[in-house]
């Protein structure tokens, strides 16, 4: 069993290997005879190949929710659902647009969103917004920070600035989910740190402590913990 584990999980991490995903029929072709050899003393390559498979497919999944190249610096209206919690920081909002709909257009299930000198946002809120997309894209530099690689890692497929702010409109105050509670719990329990420890050099490493959010910590205080190695 611990075998069939270990092969499954190295089936999962040959994706990043790839140069490009393999097209779907050699995918397909290789399910069945990966159920063929699961019966016998080669089941750890049959779950090798299921764990590729996976990893495949999940991968193509995630590339086809991307927004559509004809709709890539276009403005549209849009209504969505904000969840997770925003970030706000130099004069700008930046917040997670779920459920997004347009007028006979299909977009990605999730948005990030920049709204500049924009009003305070909070999770669960629904709005109606024009919005200039763009399909998530980073800078090709092997040193550097990889953000289309983050943006697919936390199922955001693409990007958008807001337009038209007098015309902006919230359509609910709050949208009665589970994971809406919560996500307004731990933004209840951030902006009460903030209120209670205004400007303390040591207000986000509490928060990220008590929430799990570190986006508040300032990159000094990271070198810092980086060179005493206590960053975990």
């Amino acid at each position: 069993m611990r075998t069939g584990m270990f092969a499954l999980a190295a089936g999962l991490a040959c994706l990043p290997l790839l140069p490009q995903l393999p097209p779907t029929w050699l995918l397909l072709a290789l399910l069945p005879l990966a159920l063929m050899l699961l019966p016998w003393r080669s089941y750890p390559l049959a779950l090798l190949l299921f764990g590729f498979v996976w990893a495949c497919f999940s991968a193509q999944a995630a590339l086809d929710d991307r927004l559509a190249t004809a709709l890539d610096g276009r403005t549209l209206w849009l209504e969505g659902r904000i969840s997770g919690l925003p970030e706000v920081g130099e004069g700008v909002v930046r917040f997670q647009l779920e459920d997004a709909v347009a007028r006979e257009q299909r977009l990605p299930q999730r948005l990030r969103l920049s709204w500049y000198d924009g009003p305070p946002v909070r999770a669960g809120e629904r709005w109606r917004l024009a919005v200039k997309l763009k399909r998530p894209r980073g800078l090709v530099n092997p040193q550097g920070f990889d953000y289309e690689a983050w943006l697919l890692e936390r199922g955001l497929r693409a990007t958008g600035t807001i337009r038209a702010r007098a015309e902006a409109a919230r359509l609910d105050a709050f949208v009665w989910r589970p994971e809406t509670v919560v996500e307004r719990l731990r933004d209840g329990v951030r902006e009460r740190f903030l209120s209670a420890v205004p400007g303390a050099p040591y207000a986000g490493v509490l928060i990220a402590l008590a929430i799990g959010d570190q986006r508040a910590i300032p990159p000094e205080q990271w070198q810092v913990f980086n060179r005493t190695g206590v960053t975990h």
